[in-house]
């Protein structure tokens, strides 16, 4: 019997004897059930919409009456949705202007999908590109993968009559099915048969997907494209005054406002909003003056320390954003350097450790060109600084990351490498950041404002931080709103250079 989700007539009647041999592949190495070829993108994204909605429901009915949960495994129903591509047209890779949904190698690509209400758009920028570039077939298909009950508990498990009677029977998350192996670079790439086609697989995006919604506040789907990240309630407070400002004006191209809780305000609302108490109740509270295409800006109070910047990255990075940018504060090394003056990473010196398994600290980060310019730039015309004014008041240099607030507890031992590797600044999130967003082919990049000087005499005492934060806090964030606009309009071909993706990788950005 034909599968429900081929039960359309936009779908293709006939396949070719070599359409069939490419289907036959991936049922037989990727455990593909029912699967039907799709002759563009908008056919694999309507199939893939389809089997999501059919498993989810599937999902509902079973917990509905635990006795047909053995007949729903049996068919393989409640399952991810599979696409798996195989393109010849490696040869063309010189003439692509993209770093991203082009063929590095002839064969096969599949993976797992999840939630296509919020990655509908990107699946179709990806597979549009790999249809009107190469020779394709585009299979989509039933996994053998079972969507975990806890990543759908709100919407099924309200269904169920009594949950203790199958709860043994559900299938739940395995920590093995969400590694970051394709994204490390530690996948045995020659080796497989069909290689992954993006860099995470169904269970390790629906995870993040739920953390997302647990530390931030806001569901994903409220995230922008383009993300700061800060540790300091202030930004907070500004952000929202600038959005309020925004919204207010008649040509904007923002729309509305989300804040934790999920609270969704227009341009008139904005006087309801409970910023700062609602963001009381979240870990990392997040907020986002929203545009209609998702290219506006999101706000993240990740708080302090590496361990949180990895943590928030390693979410944010499924969500494939165009660009994240540090703003936080730092120590400033030299002797020349001023309070309020401004730090751009080219090198980053990670010595809080967090991530070496992850990524080697031997590893090489380089700074993101087009990131850099727009920083050095909204620098330049928010502050209005002359040539000579901006080389005294931005340097750029390697910033140490550390893991140890008390750093100023062990000078004597760190003066060796700050000296050895030229250090201009020290802060705890920058190093992470980067490493997470090298590491996730994610654009990123850190502008640090120097609010103390330990080496130097000049503590981050209480009377001393209230005036830094008085005199550059709003400069500080507008230069950061500044440089994600410039960004915006260059758009994803620029922003996801070559430099960040490898010799060996997915196809999809």
């Amino acid at each position: 019997m034909e599968p429900k989700y081929a039960q359309n007539n936009i779908f293709s009647p006939a396949i070719s004897l070599q359409e069939q041999l490419h289907m036959d592949v991936f049922t037989k190495n990727a455990a593909v059930y029912d699967p039907v070829v799709c002759r563009n993108a908008q056919e694999a994204i309507l199939a893939l919409e389809t089997l999501y909605t059919d498993s989810v429901q599937d999902l509902r009915n079973a917990v509905g009456s635990p006795s047909t949960l053995q007949d729903l495994k049996l068919q393989f129903k409640g399952t991810y949705p599979y696409l798996g591509i195989w393109g010849s047209g490696a040869e063309h890779i010189c003439e692509a202007l993209r770093s991203w949904a082009i063929l590095r190698e002839d064969g096969y690509y599949g993976t797992t999908v999840t939630h296509p209400d919020l990655f509908k758009e990107y699946w179709g920028q990806q597979l549009s590109h790999l249809f009107s570039v190469h020779e394709l077939c585009c299979v989509v298909g039933r996994s053998s993968r079972f969507i975990p009950i806890y990543f759908l508990k709100e919407d099924v498990l309200s269904h169920a009559k009594d949950i203790s009677e199958i709860k043994g029977m559900l299938t739940m998350p395995s920590p093995k099915d969400m590694d970051d192996q394709v994204a490390n670079g530690t996948v045995a790439w020659d080796q497989l048969m069909i290689k992954p086609l993006s860099y995470f697989s169904a269970e390790r995006t629906d995870y993040s997907l739920t953390r997302i919604q647990h530390y931030c506040g806001t569901h994903a789907s409220s995230f922008q494209n383009f993300i700061l990240l800060t540790n300091y309630q202030r930004y907070i407070d500004l952000f929202f005054y600038y959005a309020k400002q925004r919204l207010s004006e008649e040509d904007s191209s923002y729309t509305h406002w989300v804040e934790p809780k999920d609270t969704e305000l227009l341009a008139q609302d904005m006087e309801l909003s409970k910023t700062r108490e609602a963001g009381h109740h979240f870990q990392m509270p997040a907020y986002h003056l929203a545009r209609a295409d998702r290219n506006g800006i999101s706000l993240v109070n990740i708080g302090v320390g590496p361990s949180n910047a990895k943590n928030m990255t390693d979410h944010l990075a499924v969500l494939r954003p165009h660009c994240w940018i540090m703003l936080g504060h730092c120590a400033g090394l030299r002797q020349s350097q001023r309070l309020g003056d401004y730090v751009l990473a080219h090198g980053y010196m990670r010595d809080d450790h967090v991530l070496d398994e992850g990524l080697s600290p031997n590893i090489p980060l380089p700074p993101v060109e087009a990131v850099q310019k727009a920083l050095r730039d909204s620098i330049q015309e928010v502050c209005q600084l002359d040539d000579a004014t901006m080389t005294r008041r931005v340097r750029c240099g390697t910033i140490v990351s550390t893991g140890d607030r008390n750093w100023e507890l062990d000078v004597v031992n760190r003066s060796k490498t700050f000296r050895q590797c030229r250090a201009i600044a020290l802060d705890m999130e920058s190093g992470i950041v980067a490493a997470n967003g090298f590491r996730f082919r994610v654009p990123y990049g850190t502008l640090l404002c120097v609010s103390d000087r330990p080496l130097h005499g000049e503590l981050k005492l209480h009377s001393m931080a209230q005036t830094f934060y008085e005199q550059r806090v709003k400069e500080h964030l507008t230069i950061g709103i500044h440089a994600l606009e410039v960004l915006r309009e260059l758009g994803p071909d620029q922003l996801h250079t070559p430099e960040l993706r490898g010799f060996q990788d997915v196809l999809f950005r």
